[in-house]
């Protein structure tokens, strides 16, 4: 809406009596009472008068129009008190030449693009480079940082809260970054042990914390961090030492950890071949020794088949045999039959003899071996015989 469509629709609506539109939700006016003759020269005086102190201000400066960069936000603030001239505050974000009424409204720019703020050297060179950053760790050693760069920017929206609590122009720079940035971070960094803080997953993460407080510190003034690139700690020579042999070490460790996984991989691909070579034998032998079984097994069937055929003919034979014997004991039994009564009818006979068969056997058998036997009549010694005791022991007579 260019400046002349603005004050001709003011000026009418002021012509008019009314008040300015103040939204959809607010209810209709109620009929007004007559005007007074005070109020109907106010009506006509006070246009002529803005429009004489407006003519004027157009002729002789040039405040009432201010151009908006890309880039940067207005802030139009109404110095009357009247709702003629607007709300007492309004963040306009269209870049363009923006009308005001000079000396009822003042317009202030603040720069949205993104800024940074850096912490480098021994002293201030202005608000947005401040000297270094130096933390006492928790531990009570102190440590630096050679350059620390927060990089920020201006909310739009709250255009008017940074301008409201930290000034007009970079006001805010001095007022906002400048105080809670050192002590935020100082906190943060302070918190680890400088052994800690020199691991760089450590002070990551407190850069990230940083980052976090900052903002919940600075979103109410109307400033965001958006980043702040994780800065590298120093320290005192001997310390840096310290850490650099720590860091070697740890740095060793992590070579001969590897080492040591490497072997342990190692040694479970070694294990692993072994296993598969032993199964295989394992298999091989299973697979010989199933083999040896069957043909046992087999072995054994044909044993067994050779046992039974060989039971079969023995059986048979014996069977056979036992038949025969049978049989030649049957006629055996006869045969000894006749003998026994052929003896018992001899010694019958014998016995009927009588004891004159005796003798004649005696002189048969017994005679001629007399004729064998010679004797030699017997005479007592003439000689005594030496008796004496003798001790079985060998003690003596």
């Amino acid at each position: 809406m260019g400046f002349l469509e603005q004050l001709t629709r003011k000026f009418r609506k002021k012509g008019e009596g009314g008040e300015p539109d103040g939204g959809e939700g607010k209810e209709p006016a109620s009929p007004r009472a007559p005007a007074t003759p005070q109020r109907r020269v106010l009506r006509f005086t006070l246009p002529i008068t803005a429009t004489l102190i407006l003519l004027g201000t157009f002729v002789f400066g040039n405040d009432f129009a201010s151009e908006v960069d890309p880039g940067e936000v207005a802030v139009v603030y109404n110095m009357s008190g009247l709702g003629l001239f607007g709300e007492d505050s309004e963040v306009i974000k269209e870049q363009g030449i923006i009308t005001i009424f000079p000396y009822f409204q003042r317009m202030e720019k603040l720069d949205l693009r993104p800024q940074i703020f850096v912490m480098e050297g021994e002293n201030d060179v202005s608000d947005d480079h401040v000297k270094r950053l130096t933390v006492r760790a928790s531990d009570g050693s102190n440590f630096y940082f050679e350059k620390v760069e927060i990089h920020y920017q201006v909310i739009p929206s709250s255009a008017a809260d940074v301008i409201r609590q930290n000034g007009p122009g970079d006001a805010y720079k001095k007022s906002a970054l400048r105080v809670h940035a050192r002590e935020i971070l100082r906190n943060e960094f302070g918190r680890y042990s400088f052994l800690d803080i020199a691991d760089p997953r450590t002070y990551g993460e407190a850069t990230a914390q940083a980052k976090k407080a900052l903002n919940e510190r600075l979103n109410p003034l109307g400033l965001e961090v958006t980043n702040i690139p994780p800065p590298k700690p120093s320290f005192d020579q001997r310390v840096e030492s310290a850490i650099e042999e720590r860091q070697s070490a740890e740095q060793e460790v992590e070579v001969q950890q590897e080492k040591r996984n490497k072997l342990v991989q190692e040694k479970g691909r070694r294990i692993q071949q072994i296993e598969q070579l032993k199964n295989a034998e394992y298999q091989a032998l299973v697979a010989e020794l199933e083999a040896q079984r069957q043909q046992a097994a087999n072995q054994l069937i044909a044993v067994k088949r050779e046992a039974d055929k060989y039971w079969i003919d023995r059986t048979s034979r014996g069977d056979a045999e036992k038949a025969e014997k049978v049989t030649r004991a049957a006629a055996n039994e006869v045969a000894y039959q006749a003998d026994a009564e052929g003896l018992v009818a001899q010694i019958k006979a014998t016995g009927a003899a009588g004891p004159d068969v005796l003798n004649r056997e005696i002189a048969t058998s017994i005679f001629p071996q007399l004729e064998k036997l010679k004797a030699v009549p017997y005479s007592r010694s003439q000689t005594p015989l030496d008796i004496r005791h003798l001790n079985v022991d060998g003690g003596g007579q």
